[in-house]
């Protein structure tokens, strides 16, 4: 995909357009998903939208991931691309101490890779009017009596841009939310291995593992292909965990006699409570999307949804003078995530155990029925079908323990 791109000329003349102009623009840090995403419904609504990209060519890092079902519900029929989709996967194989349970979806989840979902995102973002800035490394944010002054570096020379709404959607280290005042989001180390997939399993398959000792998350193996997956896991939070993580997936990997082809590794914010999106500085308003804000399901700590729900609902917010339904009801949604994984953090490798025994015909066809992306579903049929799931999670929310707290890392 060839991404038009604006020059030095093209964003100082934008500053000469008034402050009428300003008033109607918007400009998102941050070539990401959600980022190009927001741009995108924004641009369509009529507003003028430019993305500050801090890289010189639109070529985002490779990684294999997994989404539900709801990515197709929540895309626009424009962004259906079906060429970021490499795989459908239909069941799914969860191991713990010996025992295994076996769940087969009713709608199948979605392998994509990131790169081409950001390229095709871009692309539509640019049809619906966007424009796209690479090279652009934001520098900060300076309060002008009508709005913000937008400071960014290219080749060595500082531009200025006047806006009203700046929207960071930058990930997890977040320029913008520091410029802003917002704390640092806690994060967790991913890495992942691409294997050959083994010859006993299906490439509509996947494979978790639950190893407590190793990670209070999980080990998957993901199949992109029919030869090819990702075996990866989340490691504990803090900021030296990256190495101790790496060792566990060597050593797990070499358990299942698989070898590593390349490694694809990230940081990911923790959801450790709702943060709002939006802070007024000087006469304008700045909003944070993705990553940036940690919209994160920390279950799975899976961020590619809620992260295309979180932008709807900044998009919503700033055309409908900050109000937001879809903010709402995906702060509802990353709060039950959160309780949740409050519970999980706290299980053995015994209590799993007793968990996929629990597992029967009819909870095993709840987990199928419902995504992971409708906690509020699924934690209700699985409670109404096994009573006994209700009870281990309260007397795990009740247990000593401990969890993720905001804090610096």
């Amino acid at each position: 995909m060839a991404v038009q791109t604006l020059g030095k000329g093209d964003f100082h003349f934008q500053k000469q357009m008034g402050a009428e102009h300003a008033s109607r623009s918007v400009h998102i840090v941050g070539g990401s998903a959600a980022g190009f995403y927001a741009a995108y419904l924004l641009a369509r609504a009529g507003m003028s939208v430019t993305v500050l990209e801090q890289a010189e060519r639109l070529e985002p890092m490779p990684r294999t991931l997994i989404v539900t079902s709801r990515m197709r519900d929540l895309l626009d029929t424009a962004l259906r691309d079906t060429s970021v989709v490499v795989n459908e996967i239909r069941r799914f194989e969860l191991y713990a101490d010996g025992r295994v349970a076996e769940v087969s979806l009713s709608r199948p989840d979605l392998i994509v890779e990131r790169s081409r979902l950001i390229r095709s995102l871009a692309e539509q973002a640019q049809h619906a009017g966007a424009r796209i800035a690479l090279g652009r490394r934001f520098l900060g944010l300076e309060p002008d009596g009508r709005g913000l002054l937008l400071h960014a570096q290219n080749n060595g020379h500082v531009e200025q841009q006047q806006t009203r709404v700046v929207v960071g959607a930058d990930g997890a280290f977040s320029r913008v939310a520091e410029a802003a005042g917002w704390p640092r989001p806690q994060t967790v180390p991913l890495i992942q291995a691409v294997v050959h997939l083994p010859r006993d399993l299906s490439p509509d398959t996947v494979r978790v593992w639950f190893v407590p000792e190793d990670t209070p998350y999980f080990y998957w193996l993901i199949p992109e292909s029919e030869s090819h997956g990702v075996l990866g896991l989340i490691g504990p939070e803090g900021k030296y965990r990256g190495q101790q993580t790496r060792n566990c997936l060597e050593q797990f990997l070499q358990r299942r006699r698989l070898h590593p082809l390349s490694y694809q590794a990230a940081r990911i914010p923790v959801y450790t409570g709702w943060v709002p999106v939006r802070r007024r500085l000087g006469e304008a308003d700045v909003y944070l999307v993705g990553d940036a804000a940690a919209q994160v399901k920390v279950t799975t700590v899976g961020g590619l949804v809620t992260g295309f729900r979180g932008a709807a609902g900044v998009a919503e917010a700033i055309l409908n003078g900050g109000r937001s339904r879809q903010l709402r009801a995906l702060r509802r949604e990353l709060d039950l995530h959160l309780l949740i994984r409050r519970a999980l953090h706290r299980f053995t490798q015994n209590d799993y155990a007793r968990l996929l025994d629990a597992l029967n015909e009819a909870t095993r066809a709840a987990l199928g029925l419902y995504t992971r992306d409708e906690a509020g579903k699924l934690l209700w049929s699985l409670c109404r079908r096994q009573p006994r799931l209700l009870l281990w999670g309260l007397r795990a929310l009740l247990a000593n323990g401990s969890f993720p707290q905001r804090q610096g890392s």
